[in-house]
């Protein structure tokens, strides 16, 4: 008996285009979407709203860096800018980089196109998807666009080590590839937390607090270093003299005795004041 064949026809992709209206009016943006977007009469009136507010934050965060990949005929590829203007698409890709020239760009751009081609997916929608990443974080020096790289790449590895688990026929290799992605996934983390290091300049704060108990009252002092400097709370009263460097006064007695009364055999000057 013959096998039924499986039917191998690929769907058509379909492809959606989402319209900008070029109005600040909301009444004549919903009139050029009504026209526009299939079934937009059907749809309730806070979905047309929010329809509309998503259309407009898109379109203020501008058109995304994007390249074209040509396939040479030595089999590599070459990457140049996408779009109508050379000029506008380089300055984007400056820009996604935070590069100020030419080397930094080519640079990040082949690190990204060795990895994709190392795993089968040097595509221009892969390549996009990796850029398009890296830009939406905003490098604010190369430092971070490197790093950025790293942790784009990083990612797509533990995904497709995660992804084996489920062909994984054996235990051991189900065991592979759980421990390879897990890793994956620590020094991705790790990547992640080093960005947010170097976006809040190193700075560390220390404190230093010291409780004094005695006499039933807590007296607190506090000293706090930041950024590698140390900066002590001077907003208290300075004695000068020895008067300064007796013990802490005795608070309220909690039993309800009260505080002991110097004689008058002779008058005795008054300590300066340990604290406002």
């Amino acid at each position: 008996m013959a096998k039924a064949k499986k039917n191998t026809v690929q769907p058509e992709e379909q492809t959606v285009t989402i319209p900008y209206p070029d109005t600040d009016s909301e009444h004549e943006a919903k009139a050029i979407l009504a026209k526009q977007i299939p079934g937009w009469a059907s749809l309730a009136k806070d979905e047309q709203a929010e329809l509309l507010q998503l259309i407009r934050a898109l379109r203020a965060r501008g058109a995304p860096a994007k390249v074209k990949l040509t396939r040479k005929p030595d089999g590599g590829l070459s990457i140049e800018p996408a779009g109508d203007s050379e000029v506008l698409g380089l300055l984007k890709l400056y820009d996604a980089f935070a590069a100020n020239s030419i080397d930094p760009v080519n640079a990040r751009a082949q690190e990204l196109l060795k990895y994709l081609g190392s795993v089968g997916a040097d595509t221009e929608n892969r390549y996009n998807a990796a850029l398009s990443f890296i830009e939406s974080m905003k490098p604010r020096d190369q430092a971070e666009a490197l790093l950025l790289v790293q942790m784009y790449v990083t990612h797509d590895a533990a995904i497709r080590a995660l992804s084996q688990l489920g062909s994984a026929e054996w235990v051991p290799t189900a065991q592979t590839f759980g421990n390879l992605a897990t890793k994956l996934l620590r020094t991705s983390q790790a990547q992640m937390e080093t960005l947010a290091k170097m976006r809040r300049g190193g700075e560390q704060v220390i404190r230093h607090v010291h409780v004094d108990n005695r006499g039933g009252q807590a007296v607190i002092a506090e000293n706090v270093q930041t950024g590698g400097g140390k900066a002590k709370n001077d907003k208290q009263s300075h004695a000068t003299g020895s008067t300064g460097q007796s013990a802490a006064m005795l608070g309220h007695d909690p039993q309800g005795n009260g505080v002991p009364v110097p004689g008058r055999e002779r008058q005795a000057a008054m300590q300066d004041a340990r604290r406002d």
